[in-house]
This record gives C-alpha cells, structure tokens and sequence, in this order.
C-alpha cells in the first residue's frame, strides 16, 4: 500500500469508536422517531374509533323513546285540549267585556247627568 492509503486507514482506525459511537446515536434517534409516529399513529386510529364508537352510542341513545310527563300527552285529535284554550279565553273576554260594560254605563250616566244639568 501506499503511504497515503496507510495514513488515510490510520486516521480511520483511530476515529473508528467515535464513528461507531455516532452511527449507534442516529439509529437510536431514527429507531425513536419511528416509535414517536407509530405511537401517534395508534392513539390516532383509537381516537377515531373511539369517537366512532361515541357517536354511535349518543346516537342510540337519542333514538330510544324518552318517557318523560309531556312526551305521554296524546295529540289533541278532538280538539279537546283546543276547548280548555278557548274556555279560558272566554273568560278573559267575559271579564273585559263586563268591565268595559261597567265604563260605558258610568259614561252613560255622566251623560244623562251632564245633560240634566244642562237643561237645567
């Protein structure tokens, strides 16, 4: 061999632990980073099926009749809830109408008054 080939495999050797040691840290570091994405990849796939799952849940539960108080009323087919509605506003209407009676009649009397007066 040659004098340069020889200097050239000398500095080699002696830097040999040191390559070795930095070619062990970049297949950690790279073995590391495939760990990092596949575990991300993984907590991802189970939050989407997760998530899936939850939806499908919510949305069963939704479906299933709820049996609360207001829920068991019948829809009105006679009308019968419309009467009770219209009752009421009857007597609302029967309590104005009686007190708008009650002003026209104190109007009447000012007037038959007011025109005694007059005449007088």
């Amino acid at each position: 061999m040659s004098k340069e080939k020889m200097d050239a495999y000398k500095i080699r050797k002696a830097n040999r632990k040191q390559e070795i040691a930095k070619e062990k840290r970049r297949k950690k570091a790279a073995r590391a980073a495939w760990y990092t994405v596949g575990a991300i990849c993984v907590v991802g796939i189970c939050a989407a099926v997760g998530m899936t799952g939850w939806n499908s849940y919510k949305s069963y539960v939704d479906s299933l009749p709820d049996y609360n108080a207001t829920e068991l009323i019948v829809d009105d087919v006679v009308g019968i809830l419309d009467l009770e509605d219209e009752t009421d506003e009857a007597e609302e209407t029967v309590a104005e109408d009686s007190e708008s009676e009650e002003t026209v009649a104190e109007t009447a009397e000012e007037n038959t008054e007011a025109e005694e007066n007059v005449s007088d």
